[in-house]
């Protein structure tokens, strides 16, 4: 089969690219003009200003460039023109139909210049915007003013201000790295606002348990503090909370192994396994809680703000804080402070001894002590949210907690004892 595609004549090849580009656009653009009983181009169009686009490709690398820079100028002063005569006829269009029909145009160009996969490609990404129409409005309709105000604070850190930030080292031991320290509050900001919208958009009201999965991408701790006090309004949902702040916590886990991914893909060798062994625990121990019922209480979760601005910064100065930290408990103490660092840490977050362990192994290859460091930061801030659930919550639910808790603290200490 592919040798037989290898002996197919290059401009047949390059036509039959062509046509399926075009075919994948024109389908959807049928789909929805049959819908909204409206516009001017579908399944046949679209072929056929992708093969145009296609030929007169080649036949600019025969003759001109010319022929290409001509029929483009030509084919948008074409849909300007058809635009006009539609909205003169009062017919409320837009122009996506026409931008995609120009697009076509330009992925048949790129097909004849043999950039065949990169053009299929982009016409899947065009495919996949044209057809969220629907979902897009529906969310455009749900989005608050407070939401609207932090994607677009969000983009200015992220496109605007992170850039120019100088990538050099400074301070006391070069540790302080302005670019560095502006990726991880964008890095993180991201993981948190993208949390937030699933909560918002896939978890709400959906059942405590799936709640508190989505709600443990964004804060576990979070989840541990609003279902230990719901747990007390209704005790006999202990169990459910119960369940729910643990799986939040069994989240943790994962997301850490990302974010440690993300700095020093070496680390993740050294922490697969106990994470995954952590994690098995907590499932577990969610499992055999849940309540074999159909009873779903008011499950919402209030987080606030999508994007704080004092807390992205904030994070950033624990970041910085930890980084001192862990280089001078390590300096004075050697690995005994790197734990003592990680103890602390871990009372307050865990995604910033993350990082800082991630880095620090990058750079001193101590990759089997920076993963003890960090799971000792996640026992201790287990023992925090066991503690939240204990006295905030009701006395099943703090029970339940402590079983499950309990249990992940002894194995991860055996762990770190065996392998230290």
């Amino acid at each position: 089969m592919i040798e037989s595609l290898k002996n197919i004549n290059p401009f047949i090849l390059g036509i039959i690219i062509s046509l399926g580009i075009g075919l994948i656009l024109g389908l959807e653009r049928e789909y929805d003009k049959l819908k909204e009983e409206q516009g001017f181009a579908g399944i046949r169009t679209f072929p056929i200003v992708a093969i145009i686009g296609f030929i007169l490709g080649n036949l600019s690398q025969v003759y001109t460039p010319w022929f290409v820079i001509i029929t483009v100028a030509t084919f948008l002063l074409f849909l300007g023109l058809s635009h006009i005569s539609i909205v003169q006829k009062h017919l409320m269009t837009g122009i996506t139909t026409n931008l995609a029909l120009f697009a076509t145009l330009i992925l048949g160009v790129m097909v004849a210049n043999h950039l065949h996969k990169e053009a299929v490609a982009t016409a899947v990404v065009v495919m996949t915007l044209l057809s969220l129409k629907t979902t897009f409005r529906s969310f455009i309709k749900n989005i608050t003013s407070v939401e609207l105000f932090a994607f677009i604070k969000f983009t200015i850190i992220a496109l605007l201000i992170l850039p120019f930030l100088p990538n050099e080292n400074y301070g006391p031991e070069g540790l302080l790295n302005p670019f560095e320290i502006g990726s991880i509050v964008v890095i993180v900001s991201f993981l948190n606002f993208i949390g937030y919208f699933l909560v918002k958009y896939v978890g709400s009201k959906q059942g405590i348990l799936l709640t508190a999965i989505l709600g443990g991408l964004i804060s576990s701790t979070a989840v541990a503090w609003i279902y230990a006090s719901r747990s007390k309004e209704s005790p006999e949902l202990s169990k459910k909370y119960a369940a729910g702040i643990i799986i939040a916590s069994a989240i943790m886990f994962p997301r850490l192994a990302v974010l440690a991914y993300i700095f020093n893909n070496d680390i993740i060798t050294y922490l697969t396994i106990p994470f995954f062994i952590l994690t098995l625990i907590c499932l577990i121990s969610a499992l055999i809680f849940i309540k074999k019922d159909t009873d779903v209480p008011r499950t919402d979760i209030n987080l606030g703000n999508p994007l704080n601005i004092w807390n992205a910064l904030g994070f950033g100065a624990i970041y910085v804080l930890i980084l001192f930290a862990v280089f001078y408990a390590n300096d004075f103490f050697g690995e005994r402070g790197l734990y003592y660092s990680a103890l602390i840490a871990g009372l307050a977050d865990t995604d910033a001894i993350t990082i800082s362990m991630s880095k620090f192994a990058s750079i001193d290859e101590k990759l089997a002590l920076a993963g003890n460091v960090i799971i000792t930061a996640t026992i201790s801030n287990m023992i925090v949210k066991l503690g939240i659930a204990f006295f905030k919550g009701s006395k099943r639910t703090g029970k339940l907690v402590l079983l499950a808790f309990g249990s992940v603290i002894v194995v991860g200490v055996i762990y770190i004892l065996f392998n230290s």
